[in-house]
């Protein structure tokens, strides 16, 4: 049993973007949702050992994952960037995508790379490839790995109706292996499809609101600043 926990945790750079934060999640599928700058990055960040809290404490499988070594912590927690560019380091697509798995000795899951890049596109710099086609390799390159917990940056910017309809597939696969994934996005209707667990709602109080998806309605996205479904689905009556 996969399991995230913080307890009274405070988290930011120089001043608290969220403060004396406490949950427990365990296996499914998770949602995180706030407004522009509400924190949804920093925390993932966190969670991933990118980030050290400002106070109190999170725990992924029991262990502190900024004391981690980034090699020990990519085996455990796989997280995608929200700029597929930010995490490129090879000269070729098909390098990137083995890096992960050079680097933790974890064989991996190549129906993920099939799912989401060409092989035509294998021996191309990363860093020629468009939006769309960045993202796709973005998400293969840590995905992959095959993590037991995922945190995924708004995962759908970049990707056209194939794309996300892949990835959509990836993590229903996810739910059924029984991972952790938690998927910041502004994009509701689109989870929608996934049939989340949980949603976590940064609220303009700075806490975090945590409750059954089935719950979310349109006035407490619209409370916290978020995109409600009424208006993503074009009607603002």
């Amino acid at each position: 049993m996969n399991k995230i926990i913080a307890e009274n945790l405070s988290i930011g750079y120089t001043s608290p973007l969220l403060t004396n934060i406490f949950f427990k999640l365990s296996n499914g599928i998770y949602v995180l949702l706030g407004a522009n700058g509400a924190g949804k990055t920093t925390l993932l960040k966190t969670i991933a050992g990118l980030i050290k809290p400002l106070s109190g404490k999170i725990l992924v499988n029991d262990q502190e994952p900024y004391r981690l070594k980034r090699r020990e912590a990519a085996k455990i927690i796989g997280y995608t960037w929200q700029n597929p560019y930010y995490g490129f380091i090879e000269a070729r697509v098909i390098d990137e995508i083995k890096f992960i798995l050079r680097t933790t000795g974890l064989e991996g899951d190549w129906e993920i790379v099939e799912m989401l890049v060409d092989k035509k596109l294998y021996d191309r710099d990363p860093y020629t490839l468009s939006g769309g086609e960045a993202k796709r390799v973005s998400l293969a390159s840590v995905l992959v790995a095959d993590q037991p917990i995922w945190l995924l940056d708004e995962p759908f910017n970049e990707l056209d109706y194939d794309g996300a309809v892949a990835l959509i597939e990836i993590i229903k696969r996810a739910k059924k292996k029984n991972k952790l994934v938690i998927i910041s996005t502004h994009l509701v209707t689109l989870l929608d499809n996934v049939k989340p667990d949980k949603y976590l709602l940064i609220k303009k109080n700075k806490r975090l609101e945590i409750g059954d998806w089935k719950q979310l309605d349109d006035d407490k996205l619209s409370s916290a600043g978020v995109l409600t479904r009424r208006i993503i689905c074009g009607s603002h009556t």
